[in-house]
């Protein structure tokens, strides 16, 4: 039977190529997310998970609060049964805002504009701080194609781990489980139909829990050809400032849990994999209290203090036990 701490050679490769890229200068690094690097709210853990054998991130988010403009797709013309573009970042649609860590009420957002531009000490207001114009709340009029939609997302932490086989998934799902993560699981079943040298099953940590979702504007085309790249689009807003800071309050406490899953989370899987170390590749379960022994090994020794006690008993048939015989007996039976 092979060994399930085994752990491949094509992994191996796989994750020093990722280390690798890994290793690259901040400067030098960029990735397909609107940072373009690692963020620095999760650096400490995946650096933690990437020492452990048998694992190694491959895609992450400490959590973000973002504003994006919906963008619109050629084929959505032809599409007359929907009319408004999917939710969420990816696709056509530009980034009006992104901040990975909560951002402040009193003028001080802590973010960065897509292209990356910090924002401290701002004293703008957040409509001004996401690109939009104070509308009269009432949605646009539109003939035959919807608006672009403005949305504000809350998106709690997301990690992807690449495991060397199933044996070295399961610590990573019981502790993302246990940590708040509920919406964990495999990414590809796939790993269940290969060898020792096929696809390496990947974990998704994540929690669906915690994330926010909001329409906040639109995007006043007046032509249905309008580029959705453009850099000077109209974007009117839907709601007040007011509205804007209570959706901030809600994302700042949602940070607050975020971070809070993240460390119960990290620590869980260091001490899941501590304690599988230090019980070998064939200790299953929970660790034993002192003392503790196999029902085999129990009977083995019932029998023997059963044979024992009566030896004992035979050779006193012909005599009258003493007191002084009595204690030798349970002397040997302890």
């Amino acid at each position: 039977m092979s060994n399930p701490a085994k752990i491949p050679e094509g992994f191996e490769a796989r994750k020093s190529k990722i280390l690798a890229e890994l290793s690259i200068p901040d400067e030098e690094y960029t990735d397909l997310s609107p940072k373009g690097s690692v963020d620095e709210g999760i650096r400490d853990l995946i650096r933690d998970i990437n020492t452990l054998p048998g694992l190694v991130t491959t895609s992450s988010c400490a959590g973000r609060i973002s504003v994006f403009l919906e963008g619109r797709k050629q084929q959505q013309q032809q599409e007359q049964q929907r009319l408004f573009a999917p939710s969420g970042g990816k696709g056509a649609g530009r980034w009006l805002y992104v901040s990975h860590e909560p951002l402040k009420h009193n003028g001080q957002a802590s973010g960065e504009h897509a292209g990356g531009e910090k924002q401290r000490k701002d004293t703008r207001t957040l409509h001004d701080l996401f690109g939009m114009i104070p509308g009269d709340g009432k949605p646009p009029a539109w003939k035959g194609q919807a608006p672009r939609l403005v949305r504000f997302h809350f998106e709690p932490l997301i990690l992807h781990i690449m495991t060397a086989n199933l044996h070295h998934a399961y610590p990573v799902l019981s502790a993302a489980s246990s940590s708040g993560f509920r919406e964990s699981g495999l990414q590809s079943l796939r790993c269940l139909e290969g060898d020792d040298d096929g696809p390496s099953p990947i974990v998704a940590v994540r929690s669906a829990g915690l994330a926010l979702e909001s329409v906040i504007g639109y995007c006043d085309d007046n032509d249905a050809e309008d580029d959705p790249t453009s850099d000077t689009p109209i974007i009117r807003s839907l709601v007040t400032d007011e509205y804007l800071e209570m959706l901030i309050a809600i994302s700042n406490e949602r940070f607050s849990v975020n971070t809070e899953r993240k460390e119960r989370f990290r620590k869980s899987l260091l001490d899941l994999y501590s304690a599988d170390q230090s019980q070998g590749p064939k200790a299953k379960g929970k660790s034993k209290p002192p003392g503790w022994e196999d029902p085999e090994k129990r009977r083995e020794r019932k029998r023997a203090e059963g044979l024992m006690r009566k030896k004992l008993l035979e050779s006193q048939t012909n005599a009258a036990p003493t007191e002084s015989d009595n204690d030798g007996i349970d002397d040997l039976l302890e």
